[in-house]
């Protein structure tokens, strides 16, 4: 009975899986973020944005993430605020961004900051970080931790600005608004 015990505990202890790195803390500012879909080897944020402040993330290493040299990073950035995006920066303090070109368009690294404009001209309100949904032909972004030992940490920016209304759109706001004056008005005087 006691070697089936300790046969047991063994197994199990050797089944849980080895972790990506460790998120420590996140400045979410009132927007919501879900973690579920990380794995040993991936970072998979899934974040849903109700005001466009900055989102910090502070990640730890350890040992077996620095042997690694790596992890893959992808998120989901879903807008609900109804603003839609107007621009996506994304800056690393610490390790190194590997971006593949097939995983986002209009974008610009200078440094450890990222910008892109992808979203200009339409109103966007999800946006894919390196490969979430697992496409073919699209890869994952890479965070690499060269120059890091176990036990440091490196934190992600995410900042989302919102889209700025057009003039037509400005202008179809103010007659839906005078319409409701008008309308108004009317009732008033009855």
């Amino acid at each position: 009975m006691r070697s089936t015990l300790l046969a047991l505990a063994s197994a199990a202890l050797f089944a849980l899986p080895a972790h990506a790195v460790t998120l420590e803390s996140a400045t979410l500012a009132g927007n919501a973020l879900d973690t579920s879909f990380s794995t040993s080897s991936l970072i998979s944020l899934d974040l849903s944005i109700w005001n466009h402040d900055v989102l910090s993330f502070d990640f730890a290493v350890d040992a077996d993430d620095i042997a690694a040299g790596s992890v893959s990073f992808n998120s989901i950035v879903r807008d609900v605020s109804g603003l839609g995006f107007g621009s996506l920066s994304i800056m690393l303090n610490k390790g190194d961004l590997t971006i593949p070109t097939d995983s986002l368009r209009a974008a610009t690294v200078e440094g450890d900051l990222l910008t892109s404009d992808y979203f200009s001209g339409a109103m966007v309100t999800e946006f894919y970080i390196g490969n979430p949904f697992i496409e073919d032909g699209v890869s994952d972004w890479t965070i690499g931790f060269s120059g890091m030992n176990a036990g440091d940490t490196f934190r992600l920016n995410i900042g989302v600005t919102p889209a700025v209304p057009e003039p037509a759109d400005w202008a179809m706001l103010l007659a839906g608004l005078g319409m409701i004056v008008l309308s108004a008005a009317r009732r008033i005087g009855r």
